[in-house]
Formats: C-alpha cells, structure tokens, sequence
C-alpha cells in the first residue's frame, strides 16, 4: 500500500476527507477543467470520492486509484496524480495541478516519483496517458517523462501516450 512517496519538495500520498478544501480550490478551477471533460465534482461529490480514494485498495481492478500531491514546505495539497488499473499489466495516468503552482517542475517531480511506484510497487509492464490536442502543456511533460506518442491518435481526438517498464 502506498503510504507516502517522498520527492524534494513534495509528497505523494493517499487522498483523505481533510483534503476537500485544496482538492475543492483546485478542481474547480476553470484553468485545471479547460481541457478536461464534464462538470467539475459537486462539494457532496468531491467528500465522497475523497473518502473513497482514502480506503481504496491499491490494486483493484478497472477503478481509478488517485493520490494527493502535497507541497512539504505548507502542507498544502496543490494538485493529484492517480492511474486507472485496466489490468493488473497495464494502467493509464493522470495528472492535474492548481494553476497557481504550474510551471515549477512539480508536475515532472510528482510524476517520476509515481512513475517508480507504478512501475515498481504495482508491477505494471504499461503505462498509457491522454491529453486534450491543445493541452500542449502536459502533452509535453508526457514526452518528457518518457512516453512516447501513440498513432492513431484516440477516436475523439484525443492525444495518447504510452510506455513500457523501463
């Protein structure tokens, strides 16, 4: 089970119900749900998946598993990253972060971190990503992690990315 991943600057860890009111801050955020489809989660909603993400078990099939990305220097969580376990071989990642913290690397550093865990800990052997065509910005930090561009792209125009374990 994941307990914490600890990088320079950050903490990665399960979600809990206290979070809601960064978690609120930033998924709400026209700038985080630019590129993302629906609605950002209703308040009863958000509780819920925050309480659900806390007592998940990390290896459960065909269910989003999605974590908090903690600034250590506040305490403050600015942002999550989480995987879809298609299978226990093969999940797809994710990431979003408040906008007030883009452009400072913790993208890159919170991905690595949970890149390992993914690769390691869980023992996939694939990984796969999507982002929006315009989200130019993390289509990027994909390719930077290691992914590389999937052709055709995904059938509602979407951008994939794949990789396999190192």
């Amino acid at each position: 089970m994941i307990e914490a991943l600890r990088t320079p600057r950050l903490m990665i860890r399960r979600f809990a119900p206290e979070d809601y009111d960064d978690f609120a801050a930033y998924h709400a955020h026209p700038l985080v749900r630019r590129y993302m489809p629906g609605e950002p989660m209703d308040p009863e909603r958000a509780a819920r998946y925050l309480a659900d993400q806390a007592v998940l078990d990390e290896r459960e099939l065909k269910r989003w598993h999605g974590y908090a990305v903690v600034l250590t220097a506040t305490g403050t969580v600015i942002g999550d990253v989480g995987v879809f376990l298609a299978s226990a071989e093969e999940g797809d990642i994710g990431f979003q972060f408040h906008p007030a913290h883009h452009r400072r690397g913790y993208g890159r550093e919170a991905m690595t971190a949970f890149l390992g865990y993914v690769f390691g800990t869980l023992d996939l052997t694939r990984v796969t990503a999507g982002c929006d065509r315009g989200n130019e910005a993390s289509a990027a930090l994909l390719t930077r992690l290691g992914l590389r561009r999937q052709t055709p792209d995904a059938v509602d125009g979407a951008l994939r990315f794949a990789m396999t374990r190192p």
